[in-house]
């Protein structure tokens, strides 16, 4: 009776142990009658690796080997394998891999399957938008090139019509309203500088109506482009060349003193004379009279405006160009505004 009892008692002890190292983290310590079962201590163990596997599991941590034999530790480490295969698949799809299925954790499968499913919706969803504004986008840079090009076009007409409003048709001079608006500004800035100088020139071609006359209007506009391009050869770039009106030219000089002023006008005087005529069987030079006007901004009143001042300037250089014609023509005289 008393050796039931005794492993009566055994059997709760076992029983005790067993049940507070399942339920508790803490492994009690074993007794030296539980010691002295046989096989015990191999439990023990057993039960020991179990608990910190599913302690490393419940941390996140799945590379945590379990030594123990026997299938409770297959089913972990198969357990293991699959939840690091799951992890694996889940870097793949982070890494772009959407084909990624998984069909060995039941319902975490279909979980994992409905989210590859979905994200490939979405990608092919993202890529037909893309595909949209990819086409959008080319069609905008499309419209944006006509755009582009419609407005190079305009701004070239504008030009193109702005140059003519500027130019005289018969020369490809600057016409006389731009010469005005043109050197009235240079003027303006002159008669603020100290010691700065200007000239400004008419010149005429000399008996241009005979050759109008003797060989006809078309030669006379080959005379008035010949002379407009001889001028236009003798000249700076600083220079302002227009045709004033009929056979006269108009010139401002700028950054030119008397003696400069003088010897440009002799070397365009010069350069016309020399230049074969264009009227057919004619051996007469085609020559020009030449009047300047030196302007000095010494010599300038500050209250004169600039257009007043081009005005008179124009009109003492027109002067001389009536002396230089009476005086027998092909001849520069010149003259200075004076306004002090």
């Amino acid at each position: 009776m008393s050796d039931s009892c005794g492993k009566a008692d055994l059997a709760a002890q076992v029983v005790a142990y067993l049940n507070e190292s399942l339920k508790k983290s803490r492994t009690p310590e074993a007794g030296a009658e539980l010691k002295a079962i046989e096989g015990f201590e191999e439990l023990c163990a057993y039960i020991q690796d179990i608990k910190e596997t599913l302690l490393h599991f419940s941390n996140g941590d799945f590379d945590h080997a379990i030594k123990q034999p026997g299938a409770t530790a297959g089913f972990i480490k198969a357990l293991q394998s699959n939840i690091r295969h799951l992890a694996w698949q889940c870097y793949a799809v982070a890494d772009g891999d959407l084909d990624q299925r998984v069909e060995f954790l039941g319902a975490l499968s279909k979980a994992f399957n409905r989210m590859t499913e979905a994200l490939v919706a979405k990608q092919e969803e993202i890529l037909s938008h893309q595909a949209a504004l990819t086409k959008k986008t080319e069609e905008l840079q499309i419209e944006i090139k006509k755009k582009e090009d419609m407005a190079a076009a305009l701004r070239a007409s504008e030009e193109m019509y702005r140059q003519r409003s500027l130019r005289d048709p018969r020369t490809g001079l600057y016409n006389r309203g731009y010469f005005f608006e043109s050197v009235t500004r240079e003027i303006e800035k002159i008669k603020r500088q100290k010691k700065a100088h200007c000239c400004l020139v008419m010149m005429d071609i000399d008996f241009f109506k005979k050759f109008n006359d003797t060989y006809g209007h078309l030669c006379g506009d080959q005379v008035l482009k010949m002379v407009a391009v001889t001028i236009t050869g003798a000249l700076r770039k600083s220079d302002i060349l227009a045709r004033y009106g009929g056979e006269e030219f108009s010139l401002f000089l700028a950054n030119a003193d008397l003696d400069i002023g003088t010897l440009i006008a002799e070397r365009i005087r010069t350069a016309v004379a020399n230049r074969p005529s264009p009227a057919p069987g004619s051996h007469t030079p085609v020559t020009v009279s030449i009047g300047l006007c030196h302007v000095d901004s010494r010599r300038l009143s500050p209250s004169s405006s600039g257009d007043d001042l081009l005005t008179n300037a124009l009109k003492l250089a027109d002067e001389a160009l009536y002396v230089a014609k009476d005086r027998g023509r092909n001849m520069v005289w010149t003259s200075s505004l004076s306004e002090v």
